[in-house]
């Protein structure tokens, strides 16, 4: 990806591959950070976080999860309006719908080196929306408690067959 959501994909599909993640504690690295960089990393950050999902998620994860994204997502449009980033997250799905099938060739590349089941994926991943950018619904403890619900439903889901 050019920009953000580059290390996220490459975390995931070391884990799809049946690769391990760790954490070198004694590493240590300064980042000058500023997060406004202008209205285009909106664009970005929401075109290769559909890239993501669409290229790593496993299909048994992705199908059971497409309704809460759809949900996340049409909830999102008036955080974005009020932010003043409505017309980059407009150009991000323009982006991600112009990009599908290459995006759809990419991920029949990478599930073919998966190597663990949708539920063993599944589990290094958490349903908690902790994004101060998301305003109240970050702070919602009843929009915390359904999405935990859905995220223990999905697993289940994912436990019962555990093949896919």
């Amino acid at each position: 990806f050019f920009l953000y959501h580059e290390d996220v994909d490459l975390s995931l599909r070391v884990r799809l591959a049946g690769g391990r993640l760790g954490v070198a504690e004694a590493a240590r690295a300064d980042h000058a950070y500023e997060f406004d960089k202008g209205g285009e990393k909106w664009r970005y950050l929401e075109r290769n976080r559909w890239a993501t999902v669409i290229r790593t998620y496993p299909a048994a994860l992705l199908v059971l999860v497409m309704p809460a994204l759809i949900a996340t997502d049409v909830a999102l449009w008036p955080v974005a309006l009020a932010g003043g980033w409505g017309r980059q997250r407009l150009l991000a799905l323009a982006d991600t719908l112009q990009s599908l099938p290459r995006l759809l060739a990419e991920r029949r590349r990478i599930q073919a080196t998966r190597a663990i089941s949708a539920g063993a994926f599944a589990a290094a991943l958490s349903p908690d929306l902790d994004s101060t950018f998301l305003g109240a619904a970050s702070k919602s403890r009843t929009l915390r408690s359904l999405l935990r619900a859905y995220w223990r439903a999905v697993t289940a889901l994912l436990r019962s067959n555990p093949r896919r």
